[in-house]
């Protein structure tokens, strides 16, 4: 149980509220101290927010650093009921007349037997699908179902109902177009494909490119022209032909640097919200601006038209130093010198351009170890390291200081009370010898 003390009964004096009050002056450089720990994480905060509009600037810059990422290609398809096609950027511009002669199906096989339903285990008998022979005994057709999906014989197994008093039958399905597996059944199922043939016959996807006979096992082509993956839907009628259209995706690329520019903006904009806060004017914030810009206006050797990112029609709003492109400019740079706008952002060589200078340079300052946040980091914790041990140590200074002014109050009111009962007792005297 704590101890109850009543201060200032002998002396009159409000010691508690004194002593609290000296507390509360002593305290002030804890409060100090604890100031220092919000500001010091609040200033990380901003950093580790810059650090990822600096990573979202990076991200958009690896977008246009490399001709096959900017160069971006769309495939369009005159009849989307029968072929559907999408373009990779590996893809080339070009068009090609495409005839579907046949999709690719699986062979298809009904056992003729019929079941009052799954799950009765009174099927015996064996399958031989190919080379893979499967015995079964008092088994329920869901069981010789999954017998057959973990035999990966090639053939896939499912249960239908057809609706009829024993409807349930067993379906194999081959796994890959233009694969004919034999199967044999004999028991319970039986079934006979090498006599009497397929419920449904396997077969390749077929169509013709350009005059160019080109097969395939299943409905997805990648092959048939480079960089383009074309999905079969249907078959062309006798003689009919549609047309793929590989062209240089115009929205895309744009949407590309558009990013580009939003990312950078967003880095200026964020700086210029922080000139309020005390590191508002911190060098790490201050030198990042100043090389961003000064990477705008890199010169760069491409043997083309295109040497700057001005002709490319960007331009920097002198009062925000935010950019913004010209969207006709661009638009004509696309459509009549994309190589010349590759360049630029890729060099020459392929490495020296605008976006590979970016790069390089927000390589090095979102480094996690050497980047600019991680640096804050590493002196945050030092620093808050430093603050709590500080802390530490003046809190027990000052449970020490309370106890020992505790102690000089108490001593000064026993000390008091003491002098009190002796005055007390001399004026007793007094009223005696008076009386």
């Amino acid at each position: 149980m704590g101890q109850i003390t009543f201060g200032g009964l002998a002396s009159g004096l409000d010691t508690e509220s004194i002593i609290t009050a000296i507390m509360d002056a002593e305290r002030q450089p804890l409060d100090r101290m604890e100031n220092d720990k919000a500001y010091l994480s609040s200033e990380l905060d901003a950093y580790a927010e810059f650090d990822g509009k600096l990573d979202t600037l990076n991200n958009a810059i690896k977008d246009i650093d490399s001709f096959s990422e900017i160069s971006s290609y769309a495939a369009s398809s005159s009849n989307e009921s029968l072929l559907t096609a999408t373009a990779s950027s590996d893809a080339a511009a070009g068009n090609y007349s495409i005839e579907v002669v046949s999709l690719s199906e699986v062979q298809k096989d009904v056992s003729p037997e019929g079941f009052t339903d799954a799950d009765s285990p009174t099927l015996s008998g064996n399958l031989t699908i190919g080379t893979t022979s499967i015995d079964y005994a008092d088994v329920s057709l869901n069981d010789l179902a999954t017998m057959i999906n973990d035999a990966d014989s090639g053939v896939s197994a499912s249960i239908i109902n057809d609706g009829t008093t024993d409807g349930y039958r067993l379906i194999l399905s081959g796994d890959q177009g233009g694969v004919e597996t034999e199967i044999l059944g004999t028991g319970s199922i039986t079934i006979d494909t090498a006599t009497n043939s397929h419920t449904r016959d396997s077969s390749l996807a077929h169509i013709i490119v350009d005059n160019i006979d080109i097969y395939s096992t299943n409905n997805t082509l990648t092959d048939a022209i480079p960089g383009v993956t074309l999905d079969l839907t249907d078959v062309s009628a006798p003689g009919e032909t549609l047309s793929v259209r590989v062209a240089t995706d115009t929205d895309a690329i744009t949407e590309k640097i558009n990013n580009f520019v939003n990312a950078y903006n967003g880095i200026i904009n964020y700086i210029d919200q922080q000139k309020d806060a005390d590191w508002g004017n911190d060098a790490g914030f201050r030198s990042t601006k100043r090389k961003i810009q000064s990477l705008l206006t890199t010169q760069i050797d491409t043997g083309g038209n295109l040497t700057s990112l001005a002709m490319l029609g960007f331009e920097t709003d002198p009062k925000t130093g935010t950019i913004s492109v010209d969207s006709s400019s661009l638009n004509d740079a696309i459509n009549n010198d994309l190589e010349g706008l590759c360049s630029l952002f890729t060099g020459p060589n392929g490495d020296d351009g605008i976006a590979s200078q970016f790069s390089s340079y927000l390589d090095t300052r979102t480094d996690p170890t050497d980047g600019l946040y991680a640096l804050r980091q590493v002196s945050y914790d030092s620093n808050i390291s430093r603050i709590d041990s500080r802390i530490s140590s003046l809190e027990q200074r000052l449970e020490k200081r309370e106890a020992n002014l505790r102690a000089q109050y108490s001593s000064l009111e026993l000390l008091m009370s003491e002098m009190n009962s002796q005055t007390s007792y001399l004026d007793s005297l007094n009223n005696l010898s008076t009386n």
